[in-house]
C-alpha cells in the first residue's frame, strides 16, 4: 500500500531531523541532564516539524533503554509507539476537540498513572483552536500538573494563545526551512524511491514549498505521479505553474539596462502562461540576495554560493556590473513588497509592475544640465533651463586626464554624431512635436489615465536638443507632471509616437488673465474651470 513521502520519510530520530538545530540541540541535552519539564510549546509555520519534534521528544522521554537523548527503537514502549498502540502518548487534535468538556474529560485522565512508560505525555496540536473556557479549564492543570504528566502544545498561530498558557510552557519558534535544506531532504528522497530528477528541478520545488518540508514532498509526489523520468526543470514549471530561472535573469537584466516597456511586457507575458506570480517574485528574491553578494565582492561571494553552476555564476557575475549594492537593495525592497501583495490584488501581475515603475523611477537619471534657450518674444515663460549652476573648477591634473579621455572621445565618436545629428534635429524639432502634440497626449492618457488632468492645459513650447519645455497654466497641474511616475508616462508617450528618448521641464505660464483676476489667484480651479467653459469672473457692485 503506497503512502505520502512526507509520512514514509518522516524523522524517527533527532539526528535525521534536518534544520531547528538549536531547538533539537535544546531537547537532546534536556534528555541527556534528565531535565525534562512539564509542558513545552512549539509554533511556527506550516511544514516546519512541530508535531514531528512532540511524536520524537515523547518517545525518548519513555524509553527504557535509551542511550542519551536517542531512542532504542526495540524496547516495548518504542515498539508500541511504531505500531501506534501506546497507551502513554496521547495526540489531540485541537480542532475538532475544541470544547470546555473535551478538556474536562482531559483533567479526569491525567491523575491515572501511565500504562507502560514512566511518564504519560499529551500532544495537543493546534491549541490555539480551544475555545476560551476550554484554556480555562486547561491552565490549573498546566500549571501544577501530577509529576508523571509532560504536556506539549503545537500550534501555527502563537497570537491566539493567551499569554497565561505561554507563561507556563517553554516555548519554541521554529523557522521555515532554508531552501538549501528542502533541496538535501528531497535529494536523499529522491535517492532512496530510485528518482531521476535534476537538481534545477529540486530547486524550484523547494522555492515553491514556502520554507514548508511537508508541503515540498508533497509536490515531490505529485510530480512523481505524471510518470515522467527524468523529471527536468520543464515539467516543474509546467505541473506547479512557475517559471523558469531565465525568465528572472531576463528581467533583472532588462531593468538594469532601464527597460521600462519590456519589462512589463515581460511581466505581463508571464502572467498570461499562467504562472504564480508569488513564487516568480520568490524566485526574483532569491537571485537578487545571490546578486548582492556578488556584487559586494565577486570572488568571495561566488565561493558563498559554490552550488551553482558555471552558467548561473558567469549570469550573477554578469548583471552585478548593472547595479550598485545600494539599487539592489532597493530593488529587494519593492519587490519584497509585491511579493506580499500579488496573492491578494485584483489584478495579479499589478504589484510586481509597479514595483517595477518605482524602481526604475529611482534609477532614473537626472535632469540634463540646463543651458541658456532663446525664449520666444510672445510667451511669458519662465524657463529653468536659462539658469546654470557654475561649475568647480577642476585640478591641473585632472584637467590634463579628462583632457585626454575628451580628445580621444571627440576622435571616435565624430563621425557617428555627423550621421546621427540630421535625424535628432528632424525628431526633436518643435514643429515636428507640435504636429504629433495630440498623438502623444492621447497615448500618454491612455498608459496612464491619472495625467489627464495635469494635461489639460500643457503645451510644448521650445527645444534644446533633446529636451522640451511644457507650460502648464496652473501650479497643480505642474505638481501633478512633475511626479516622476508621471513624467516617465509622459517619456514613454514621447517614445512611442516620436521614436526619440526626450527629456521634460515643467514651466509655469504666467498669464495674463490670472495676474487680473484676485479670485483667480486665490483659487486655481476657478481659473480652470473659466478656460474649460470660456467664462471670466465678473466684480459686482
Amino acid at each position: 500500500m503506497s503512502t505520502t513521502f512526507y509520512r514514509k520519510y518522516r524523522p524517527q530520530k533527532f539526528s535525521e531531523v534536518i534544520g531547528q538545530k538549536h531547538i533539537v540541540t535544546t531537547l537532546v541535552n534536556a534528555l541527556k541532564l534528565g531535565r525534562v519539564a512539564q509542558a513545552y510549546l512549539f509554533t511556527g509555520p506550516r511544514g516546519t516539524g512541530k508535531t514531528t519534534l512532540a511524536r520524537l521528544f515523547a518517545k525518548a522521554i519513555n524509553c527504557s533503554k535509551r542511550k542519551g537523548a536517542e531512542a532504542c527503537g526495540t524496547c516495548i514502549h518504542c515498539l508500541l509507539v511504531a505500531e501506534g498502540r501506546s497507551f502513554d502518548i496521547i495526540e489531540i487534535d485541537a480542532a475538532s476537540h475544541t470544547g470546555v468538556d473535551n478538556i474536562r474529560e482531559l483533567r479526569e485522565t491525567v491523575s491515572l498513572p501511565p500504562a507502560v512508560g514512566s511518564h504519560k505525555i499529551y500532544i495537543i496540536d493546534e491549541v490555539h483552536m480551544l475555545s476560551i473556557g476550554a484554556f480555562n479549564a486547561l491552565l490549573k492543570t498546566l500549571e501544577e500538573p501530577p509529576a508523571h504528566v509532560v504536556f506539549i502544545l503545537a500550534t501555527t498561530a502563537l497570537h491566539k494563545v493567551p499569554d497565561t498558557i505561554i507563561s507556563r510552557c517553554q516555548r519554541f519558534d521554529l523557522s521555515r526551512f532554508l531552501v538549501t535544506s528542502i533541496v538535501e531532504k528531497l535529494s536523499r528522497i529522491a535517492k532512496e524511491e530510485k528518482l531521476i530528477i535534476s537538481k534545477e528541478a529540486l530547486e524550484i520545488i523547494a522555492f515553491s514549498a514556502e520554507g514548508g518540508m511537508r508541503d515540498a514532498e508533497s509536490l515531490l509526489m505529485q510530480i512523481v505521479a505524471l510518470g515522467a523520468s527524468p523529471i527536468t526543470e520543464d515539467t516543474v514549471t509546467e505541473v506547479l505553474g512557475t517559471t523558469k530561472k531565465e525568465s528572472v535573469t531576463a528581467l533583472i537584466r532588462l531593468i538594469g539596462e532601464n527597460m521600462l516597456y519590456p519589462s512589463l511586457a515581460l511581466v505581463r507575458k508571464i502572467a498570461q502562461s499562467g504562472a504564480d506570480l508569488s513564487l516568480f517574485t520568490g524566485l526574483i528574491l532569491h537571485f537578487l540576495r545571490d546578486l548582492l553578494l556578488v556584487n559586494t565582492n565577486q570572488e568571495k561571494g561566488l565561493a558563498l554560493l559554490g552550488e551553482l553552476t558555471s552558467e548561473q555564476k558567469a549570469s550573477l557575475t554578469e548583471l552585478s556590473a548593472l547595479f550598485t549594492p545600494i539599487e539592489i537593495v532597493t530593488m529587494l525592497e519593492h519587490f519584497q513588497v509585491a511579493q506580499g501583495t500579488t496573492k491578494t490584488a485584483v489584478i495579479p501581475e499589478l504589484p510586481l509592475e509597479i514595483a517595477i515603475v518605482k524602481i526604475l523611477a529611482n534609477s532614473h537619471e537626472q535632469p540634463p544640465a540646463q543651458k541658456d534657450l532663446p525664449l520666444s518674444a510672445t510667451t511669458e515663460v519662465a524657463s529653468p533651463l536659462t539658469a546654470a549652476p557654475p561649475k568647480k573648477e577642476p585640478s591641473k591634473t585632472q584637467s590634463t586626464i579628462e583632457g585626454n579621455n575628451k580628445q580621444q572621445a571627440v576622435t571616435v565618436s565624430t563621425e557617428k554624431e555627423g550621421r546621427t545629428n540630421e535625424t535628432k534635429k528632424a525628431l526633436f524639432d518643435l514643429s515636428h512635436i507640435k504636429t504629433h502634440w495630440q498623438a502623444i497626449l492621447d497615448t500618454a492618457k491612455r498608459l496612464n489615465a491619472s495625467i489627464t488632468l495635469g494635461l489639460s492645459s500643457a503645451r510644448p513650447i521650445e527645444t534644446d536638443g533633446s529636451t522640451i519645455v511644457i507650460a502648464v497654466k496652473y501650479p497643480f497641474h505642474k505638481e501633478r507632471l512633475d511626479e516622476k511616475v508621471n513624467q516617465l508616462t509622459l517619456e514613454k508617450a514621447f517614445d512611442t509616437i516620436l521614436g526619440a528618448k526626450m527629456k521634460l521641464v515643467i514651466v509655469l505660464e504666467n498669464t495674463q488673465n490670472a495676474a487680473s483676476s484676485p479670485v483667480a489667484d486665490e483659487n486655481p480651479l476657478i481659473n480652470q474651470a473659466l478656460s474649460i467653459l470660456g467664462g471670466r469672473v465678473v466684480n459686482e457692485t
